[in-house]
């Protein structure tokens, strides 16, 4: 575990500041699990499956779109955050020797308008909570405004 993880750093030379990706990839074998039955309720209740094409705004690390992947959907995932994003990458896109359909390979961007432009999608979540920064609920308006389309 990184010393990122702990609220109050001992302020030594051998503590180490942790990168990013690593800080991801603490956060990703830490918390998910705690939010897995959230993501399979959901799932669940809405029927995602094959015929789902599926848009996940703030998607982080990606468990969520695996989950959803699982069933069967088409999934495209949106993350600011670059080390939650590649970690993301990790996890869904197969290795470049496995690759025979690219069509069907999730689209994994920084950018809400890459991820709109390959058309509508019949689900939309955003699983991050809004109201722990200031200004991340107006953030997820122009999000859903640039996704939907007009």
């Amino acid at each position: 575990m990184t010393p990122t993880l702990v609220r109050h750093h001992r302020h030594t030379e051998s503590s180490a500041l942790a990168d990013g990706a690593t800080r991801a990839r603490d956060w990703a074998e830490i918390q998910e699990r705690m939010l897995a039955p959230l993501y399979e309720a959901v799932y669940t209740r809405l029927e995602v499956g094959p015929a789902t094409r599926m848009l996940s705004l703030g998607c982080g690390s990606g468990l969520a779109l695996l989950m959803a992947v699982g069933r069967g959907a088409a999934v495209t995932g949106v993350d600011t955050d670059p080390d939650r994003l590649a970690l993301a990458r990790t996890r869904l896109l197969p290795a470049p020797e496995d690759r025979t359909a690219p069509a069907a390979a999730p689209l994994l961007t920084e950018s809400v308008a890459e991820a709109a432009d390959g058309g509508p999608h019949h689900l939309i979540t955003a699983f991050t909570p809004i109201g722990c920064e200031a200004g991340d609920g107006e953030e997820l308006v122009r999000a859903l405004e640039t996704a939907v389309p007009s």
